[in-house]
């Protein structure tokens, strides 16, 4: 049995979701895509960290995720709107769902 389901997947979506909209707003799109910013997961929930994951149960980097490399590669970090931080949303909290859910035993 997955540790995230579907409803603790919604649950951390919407929470990433809402840091990401938050940093984007303080920093635009140049920050959040700006090499080594990584949205790392722990115990206290999701949060979008710069110096690394530290004691992270999960992380990913945002530059890596589909979104983010599309904008990257179409016109640089400050293209990215705020309406795609939906589908990063979408895509992080994947990322972070598949690590955990590797880390119980079958």
């Amino acid at each position: 049995m997955p540790l995230l389901g579907p409803r603790e997947k919604g649950e951390l979506e919407s929470l990433i979701r809402r840091q990401l909209v938050t940093y984007w707003e303080a920093h635009g799109s140049n920050g959040l895509l700006a090499p080594g910013m990584t949205i790392a997961l722990d115990t206290d929930g999701p949060t979008i960290v710069a110096d690394g994951p530290g004691e992270a149960l999960a992380f990913v980097e945002i530059r890596t995720l589909f979104t983010a490399l599309c904008h990257l590669s179409a016109d640089g970090p400050g293209s990215m709107p705020r309406d795609s931080l939906d589908s990063l949303a979408t895509e992080a909290t994947s990322a972070l769902a598949a690590q955990v859910n590797r880390l119980v035993p079958d």
